[in-house]
């Protein structure tokens, strides 16, 4: 069987929709790829490549590890856009009631987990200011 291969930016975009606190299935559907290939990804990017810590990434040449990091800014950008834009109709009061309240309940439950989880990579990543 001939063995799939990635792009590093869909690689890139991948583990950034993991960093951003969507699940496996949800990312293999999002980007038709098995699930097990993802957490093949994700099990390799939390070992450690040399006696370094596990999140040592000085083990990728400088030129990958600008590429990787100029593409999930890009990532993380366009989908914090997305949110916005969704945050807008989400708040729209004519939208609003015309949902049903399970409905409502998931997006409710969803966007609040994705709240916190971008927080905790924010505070994570030394960005966030006291």
């Amino acid at each position: 069987m001939k063995k799939t291969t990635y792009s590093p930016e869909t690689k890139a975009a991948v583990m950034a929709a993991m960093l951003a606190g969507q699940g496996i299935e949800e990312v293999a559907a999002q980007y038709k790829i098995p699930s097990g290939t993802i957490k093949s990804w994700r099990v390799r990017a939390k070992q450690p490549t040399t006696r370094r810590d596990a999140s040592d990434v000085s083990s990728v040449a400088p030129d990958k590890r600008q590429q990787i990091g100029d593409l999930l800014i890009l990532y993380l950008r366009a989908n914090l856009k997305t949110l916005e834009a969704q945050t807008a109709v989400f708040a729209d009061k004519d939208w609003l009631t015309k949902q049903p309240a399970s409905d409502l309940a998931v997006l409710h439950g969803v966007m609040t987990d994705k709240a916190v989880r971008l927080l905790e990579a924010l505070g994570a990543s030394g960005l966030a200011t006291a």
